[in-house]
């Protein structure tokens, strides 16, 4: 059987035929109704299975008719029902709900959508700002709104003085006692169960505008109390309890002071020993004196240190000639000596042998100091009061004390200065 066209109800060949809306078509057929406008495939619209273009393509229309007094009946029956079907499900659903506290999330997003109204409200009020003229009120309008007040104001003692008597204050029964009673440890044990949940999580929020206000205050705040503080501390002397580190460092240093300065004393001793000249400048060593029990009668017999000092030879030594030159033993007009006494023989002078001087030997070279905690500056900063260090980047900061929060104590190793610095400039490097 042949296929027909819908439009002109001749034959459709294979290669001319196009099938759309149940029927067979011309290619050159498959027009518009309206416009005659050939369509494809992609911009054809069908109603009723006819073809037509978008701008033909006929829309349904709805008529407005009044409603009948049985649409409104029904209409009526129908609110009722659904009101008594709302009361009775609220009623069977009125014990069953249960208060939980408000979450982090449901508080950020509270405070988010006050916030938000408040900016549409002020968006709104600015926009809609210079359509209002203000006027002054007229002598009748300042009547008016005083009328209206005057009679809500007695209105309002009216209805309060008429139900003043009809309110009776009771003692709570023991059911209502033992009610509030167990409310209250609900809504304890609720609570301490809230906060167990909630302990260990964290919930980041974008800071706000007051609260980057409040931190910079509190910020500037605590800067000036620091600096007032210092200040007054600036003078003053705090004694602090040693603990067992810096007890330590202490006894260490005390036992490397006394090594050095005794290493240092024997070195200096040994140097002099070996100083040629020594006695020759100085004479012989002087013996040191006895004690007086030691000179005994029988070899001492009449005799003294005194007269002992003064009867024995002079010697003299000629650097120049370089031999004893022996003076008179006895010269005129000395005391003469007591008997028994026998001079003892004259001594010569022999100088002490010549020795070569010995450098000492190398000290061992001193650890350098410790440096403490480093931290390396991350920024440059200048200095803004009298007791704080510049710096640069890159630079170490050598001997770092913590102080206070955000500020601590340290010497830029490149100048060599030491005071306070901003802790968030640096990051620590030991």
């Amino acid at each position: 059987m042949s296929k027909k066209c819908a439009k002109c109800e001749k034959t459709v060949y294979p290669t001319e035929e196009l099938k759309c809306l149940d029927k067979f078509w011309h290619k050159a057929c498959f027009k518009c109704e309206v416009c005659n406008m050939t369509l494809n495939m992609k911009n054809y619209k069908g109603y009723n299975k006819i073809p037509y273009c978008n701008v033909h393509y006929p829309t349904t229309s709805f008529t407005a008719v009044a409603d009948t007094p049985e649409n409104q009946r029904i209409k009526q029956n129908t609110k009722v029902q659904s009101n008594v079907q709302y009361h009775s499900e609220f009623e069977k659903q009125k014990g069953a709900y249960t208060q939980v506290a408000d979450t982090p999330d449901m508080l950020r997003h509270q405070q988010n959508t006050k916030n938000i109204s408040l900016i549409e409200y002020h968006r709104n009020f600015e926009e809609s700002k210079s359509q209002f003229t203000c006027v002054t009120d007229t002598p009748v309008m300042k009547t008016q709104l005083t009328n209206t007040k005057n009679v809500s104001l007695i209105e309002y003692h009216k209805d309060f003085e008429k139900s003043k008597s009809k309110y009776t204050q009771v003692a709570d029964s023991p059911e209502i006692q033992k009610y509030l009673q167990n409310t209250k440890n609900i809504s304890l044990i609720q609570y301490q169960k809230d906060f167990t949940d909630s302990k260990g999580s964290c919930y980041q929020v974008p800071d706000t505008v007051e609260m980057l206000t409040h931190r910079r205050n509190t910020e500037n705040v605590s800067r000036i109390k620091y600096h007032a503080d210092f200040e007054k501390m600036k003078g003053k002397k705090l004694t602090v309890v040693d603990d067992p580190e810096t007890m330590r460092i202490k006894q260490n240093t005390a036992i490397q002071s006394q090594v050095e300065y005794h290493k240092v004393k024997d070195q200096l001793n040994e140097m002099e020993i070996r100083r040629p000249d020594r006695e020759a400048r100085e004479g012989p060593a002087r013996p040191q004196p006895g004690k007086i029990s030691n000179y005994e009668p029988e070899t001492n017999t009449g005799g003294t240190p005194y007269s002992m000092r003064n009867s024995q030879a002079r010697v003299v030594y000629d650097s120049n000639i370089g031999k004893d030159m022996e003076g008179p033993g006895v010269q005129e007009g000395d005391p003469e000596p007591p008997r028994g006494y026998q001079a003892p023989p004259p001594q010569s002078y022999q100088p002490p042998p010549q020795q070569s001087y010995q450098p000492p030997p190398p000290q061992p070279a001193m650890p350098p100091p410790s440096e403490g905690m480093v931290c390396k500056a991350l920024y440059d900063y200048t200095s803004a009061d009298v007791d704080e260090v510049s710096f640069q980047e890159d630079d170490l900061i050598i001997q770092c004390q913590p102080i206070d929060e955000g500020w601590m104590e340290g010497t830029v190793k490149r100048t060599g200065q030491r005071g306070m610095l901003p802790s968030n400039y640096v990051e620590p490097v030991n």
